[in-house]
């Protein structure tokens, strides 16, 4: 709230100190403004092609310090098809600082509080008497008056007679009593012409003084005042945006002038008390939240395991496996049950990804499915592709092997990889779901990866709004906000958690550990090196394998010197440039597996852009403005 000024104590004497240092302040204010570029506001407002030709507003002020208010407003609309206008009014302004040296109201408005003010719409009515239809609402300390038929258009000259009882606008001195307010609001059209009258209660010698222009001018308007009235009116037309100010006194004992509406603005400070009870709330609320995402880790995201060695005992028992057990890893020289290479790789980071995709297209193509051939950069700056080309039909596969060879291959026997791109991705995500679905009718998890992921999540960002919520709620309601507060880093957690969130059954883990066998000998290749001369076709066999392991230049190493062998295990079924070196064939089959991956996983997208614009509004007890539609 603006702090009220003083007026002049009698008719003809000189304005008090409190008024001129108030102007004189506002004034360095807006010479700073000025030396520093920034204007108060803009050199022009935009004109929506509309004026009021005349407003006028009475004010008549009873005993009780009611304002009974009537507010005529002549627009003129030209050639313009509007609906009407809408007239608003602040309920709600923030108290202001007492300006130093001023004369003070008898009861405070305080900073930090809001003032507030009550507006009655009794009527709204054409000059005529005849009734406009309107809408009254109120929305974050603002009243608004939509004037006009949504179905109706008018245009030329219209006339709009609004009348409310307003409470809460007067101010009590020691010395007097006064009505200081912005009457006519902020207005995105010229004024031509203002007339505002205020009449107080029989007895009352009133004396007056008028402002006019933009915020915060101290450019004066026509004052006049008879006995218990006063009178104001514009000595020019006001531009868009420009507003007036009136200020009515008169002596104490006339009007009755109860304290001021107040409300306490809530503040950050408001929300705490930092006593030890809150203290001890929010170590409360931090140990309840880590029980709470232990326990559900714990639960529901920790692997079960066998309590015995299943593989010797066939022990069927099981529980959750325990924090520090060790997982007895066996190397495994074959894939064991005969996996694949996308259900190992399911099975290692519980995810079904685009690299488990193409080590399935490499191992159909070593299994006789497809061929691979490397086809010749086009030019210097040409990139690697691949030609892809059908061998045979996707019998004996599984559904998801089933997918990725049909759907490689729906426009015909050959394909070239770039071909691929931006066509294959909804593709991927159903061989996805396949390697998903494979995986759960084996029993390897007890929900589905991504299900469990995406639970979780869900539970995570609950309890995170419920924390925050409840801190609001507490701080609102006891001031002591940071009580529950603790559950807002459990919720982080478990955001964090959700990704390990999908849990294998003892079944998953009892594979897992065989997996990670076969693993460790694809690994370790090189100490096996010299049984690999009496295993045909080995390194293409398990070269698939070694994509999902991540392992292919330590597989590809074993084989250094063996490039006949090797070589007669990979040309049925991949052609490349050159002439055949191990090195080479994994350097070429690496950056096929990375071509794969990129392209397979492409769609499209699009841009765009949002500008930004900005605004500035105003206005202190009353005011408010309006606005046509």
């Amino acid at each position: 709230m603006r702090a009220t000024p003083c007026l002049e104590q009698l008719i003809g004497a000189q304005p008090l100190e409190c008024v001129r240092m108030k102007r004189t302040f506002l004034l360095v204010l807006l010479v700073a403004a000025f030396a520093i570029g920034i204007s108060p506001r803009p050199a022009a407002h935009a004109d929506e092609g509309w004026t009021i030709t005349q407003l006028a507003i009475e004010y008549n002020v009873a005993k009780d310090g009611t304002i009974t208010a009537t507010e005529t407003i002549r627009a003129d609309f030209g050639s313009l098809q509007k609906h009407g206008i809408f007239r608003y009014f602040y309920e709600r302004v923030p108290c202001g600082d007492p300006i130093a040296g001023a004369q003070q109201p008898l009861y405070d408005c305080p900073s930090g509080y809001n003032r507030e003010y009550s507006y009655d719409i009794t009527s709204v009515t054409r000059l005529d008497g005849s009734k406009w239809k309107h809408e009254v609402s109120r929305e974050a300390g603002k009243v608004t008056v939509k004037i006009g038929d949504a179905d109706i258009f008018v245009s030329g000259p219209q006339d709009y007679v609004i009348s409310y009882t307003l409470r809460g606008a007067l101010d009590a001195y020691d010395d007097h009593g006064e009505l200081y307010w912005d009457a006519s609001g902020e207005w995105p059209v010229p004024i031509e012409t203002f007339a505002i009258s205020v009449k107080l209660p029989a007895g009352a010698e009133a004396y007056a003084i008028c402002y006019q222009g933009y915020a915060d001018s101290d450019e004066q308007c026509l004052a006049s005042t008879a006995a218990n009235v006063a009178t104001f009116a514009g000595n020019r037309e006001l531009s868009s945006f420009e507003q007036v100010t009136i200020a009515v006194g008169w002596q104490p004992g006339v009007v009755e002038i109860p304290a001021p509406m107040l409300e306490d603005r809530l503040t950050i400070g408001d929300l705490f008390t930092l006593d030890v009870i809150e203290w001890g709330g929010l170590v409360l609320s931090l140990i309840a939240g880590v029980v709470l995402v232990g326990s559900a880790w714990w639960t529901h995201g920790r692997d079960r395991s066998y309590t015995s060695m299943y593989y010797l005992t066939n022990n069927p028992e099981e529980h959750t496996r325990p924090l520090f057990a060790r997982q007895d890893v066996v190397v495994e020289y074959l894939p064991p049950e005969d996996l694949r290479p996308a259900q190992m790789g399911v099975l290692l980071d519980e995810r079904a990804d685009t690299l488990d995709v193409t080590a399935t297209i490499v191992d159909l193509a070593v299994r006789g499915y497809l061929h691979i051939t490397e086809l010749p950069k086009k030019g210097w700056f040409g990139s690697n592709d691949w030609k892809l080309t059908k061998k045979q039909e996707a019998n004996g596969l599984n559904a998801f092997e089933k997918k990725v060879l049909n759907s490689l291959f729906e426009t015909g026997d050959e394909v070239e990889l770039s071909d691929l791109r931006y066509k294959f991705a909804a593709d991927l995500a159903k061989a996805k779901e396949l390697i998903y679905g494979d995986a759960m009718q084996r029993k390897w998890f007890s929900m589905k990866p991504e299900s469990a992921r995406g639970m979780w999540v869900i539970v995570a960002i609950s309890l995170l709004a419920f924390g925050a919520g409840f801190a609001v709620f507490a701080g609102l309601l006891f001031h002591r906000a940071l009580m529950p507060l603790g559950l807002v880093p459990a919720g982080l957690t478990m955001l964090v958690l959700s990704r390990s969130m999908a849990r294998r059954t003892a079944a998953g883990s009892e594979m897992l550990r065989r997996v990670l066998g076969f693993r460790l000998y694809i690994a370790t290749a090189e100490k096996h090196r010299q049984e690999f001369n009496e295993r045909e076709n080995i390194f293409a066999r398990y070269l698939p394998f070694a994509i999902v392991f991540g392992c292919v230049s330590k597989w590809a190493k074993a084989f250094e010197g063996l490039d006949d062998q090797v070589s007669q295990s990979t040309s049925s079924w991949y052609s490349g440039t050159g002439a055949f070196r191990v090195a080479a064939f994994s350097s070429g089959l690496q950056g096929f597996s990375s071509s794969v991956s990129s392209t397979l996983s492409s769609t499209r997208s699009s841009s765009g852009g949002s500008g930004f614009s900005g605004g500035s509004s105003g206005g202190g007890g009353g005011g408010g403005g309006g606005g046509s539609w």
